[in-house]
């Protein structure tokens, strides 16, 4: 019996080790953490929690739309960013700005449609860039689109969006970067 079991055992040793057992490069990659070759052009989720800190020193504004000799029809010109997102970690909001290159009063639905432009650098000193468009409601609730394009190190070449929902100052944004190297 003794020798049946082991005879068993030594087949079924070169069955295995006989079987196709070749790995593709990318198989190795993942098996190893690498996932450089397999990231390259494929969307990755991306989240983020964010918020916005005026600059009171840039020149603010206007809604239009808008009567303008009101201040309470302009928006701050900028301001910086803080907060955390996956592929970055914490934000350094010294160096994460957002500048609002324009905003419109939209009567029949009392919406205010902004855009802006800015850069988000995380805690590594790598950084993308972005451009914005938000639509505020009354109830100062948001929604808007965030199109991320290129940056420093991993950023390098780097593309994707996010929708962003948020109220007063702060906000949620999740979607995706795909990287191109």
């Amino acid at each position: 019996m003794k020798t049946t079991v082991t005879f068993c055992v030594l087949m079924l040793i070169m069955i295995v080790s006989c079987s196709k057992d070749q790995f593709t490069q990318d198989e190795f990659n993942m098996q190893n953490g690498s996932m450089k070759a397999l990231r390259a052009n494929v969307p990755i989720p991306m989240k983020a929690d964010f918020c916005f800190t005026p600059d009171m020193t840039l020149p603010p504004v206007h809604i239009d739309g808008l009567p303008w000799d009101n201040p309470a029809y302009y928006l701050p010109g900028g301001g910086s960013l803080s907060g955390n997102a996956t592929h970055m970690g914490l934000i350094k909001p010294n160096e994460s700005q957002m500048i609002i290159t324009g905003a419109t009063f939209e009567s029949g639905t009392s919406i205010i449609t902004w855009n802006g432009t800015g850069k988000v650098t995380g805690a590594n000193g790598d950084y993308y860039l972005y451009n914005t468009e938000v639509y505020q409601n009354p109830d100062n609730s948001f929604t808007g689109i965030v199109n991320m394009f290129d940056g420093t190190g991993k950023f390098e070449g780097m593309t994707g969006s996010v929708q962003m929902v948020g109220q007063g100052t702060c906000w949620e944004a999740s979607g995706t970067m795909v990287y191109d190297r």
